[in-house]
Parts: C-alpha cells; sequence; structure tokens
C-alpha cells in the first residue's frame, strides 16, 4: 500500500505544478510544465526503486564476529 500511496502523492505534485505554471512564468508556461513533470518524474522513479529496494534487498547482511 505504500508504494501506491506514495505515487498517488507524486501525481498530486506533478498536477499542482502543471496547473500552477501559468502563475509563475506567462511567456515560458510550457516549458515549466514539461520541467515540473520531468523532475516530478525523475524523484518519483528515484523514490520508487529505493522503496522496492528495501522491501526485497538482494543480498542479506551477514554478522560476523572476530574473537581475539
Amino acid at each position: 500500500m505504500g508504494l501506491i500511496l506514495g505515487t498517488f502523492f507524486y501525481i498530486v505534485f506533478a498536477l499542482i505544478g502543471v496547473f500552477t505554471a501559468p502563475i509563475w512564468t506567462r511567456h515560458q508556461a510550457e516549458l515549466i510544465r514539461v520541467l515540473w513533470v520531468l523532475a516530478t518524474f525523475c524523484c518519483w522513479l528515484s523514490w520508487a526503486l529505493i522503496y522496492m529496494a528495501q522491501m526485497n534487498p538482494l543480498q542479506l547482511p551477514v554478522r560476523v564476529i572476530k574473537s581475539s
């Protein structure tokens, strides 16, 4: 449920940026929209990969005890 909820958060975040882009700049609103969506997608992809890597790690930690 965490991955779906996080993805929903990023979608809402991207939509806020897309709809508020004309408020920030009038001349380059299309560029700001593209950059906002691209930045949100890159952040989401990074977050999703890190989140899924923690769900099923490829290597388990090995405890090594050295006695002197």
